[in-house]
């Protein structure tokens, strides 16, 4: 059986996460779920979701800010759903600063270590096929 571990802000996840297999999940704190991911290494993952940095966001060659498949995000893709989300009251998702402090305020993370990547996959499947999660897939314009 798998556990669940307590909420983890952005703030902690030095202290909090381990550097090991399993699954994470973004989920503001009115309990909407953004994200949800895998990674052979939590913390290290965890740490580029936060980090959320404007430089990893490359524009295509003869592309547009404004086009979501002309931009390609280089290490978290997360910083592309939330660039393309549009306003969130008091945060502008489209600054890398905006985007940190909408994160460390707002959000919080549930991890689940697991033994292996794969253990990890297998949760994460069922969990991307009940459609739970705002950000899956293809990133696309909020209206």
């Amino acid at each position: 059986m798998v556990e669940q571990c307590p909420v983890i802000r952005f703030s902690e996840i030095e202290a909090a996460v381990p550097t090991a297999p399993g699954l994470y999940e973004i989920v503001t704190d009115q309990g909407e779920l953004l994200k949800v991911g895998i990674s052979v290494n939590l913390r290290k993952r965890l740490i580029q979701h936060r980090q959320s940095r404007q430089s990893r966001l490359k524009l295509k060659d003869g592309g547009e800010w404004s086009n979501p498949s002309d931009v390609v995000s280089k290490q978290s893709i997360l910083a592309k759903h939330l660039f393309f989300s549009g306003q969130v009251l008091g945060y502008d998702l489209q600054t890398e600063a905006g985007r940190k402090c909408y994160l460390e305020e707002k959000c919080h993370i549930l991890i689940t270590p697991t033994t292996t990547r794969d253990e990890a996959r297998a949760i994460e499947r069922v969990k991307e096929k009940s459609g739970a999660y705002r950000f899956g897939g293809k990133v696309r314009l909020s209206c």
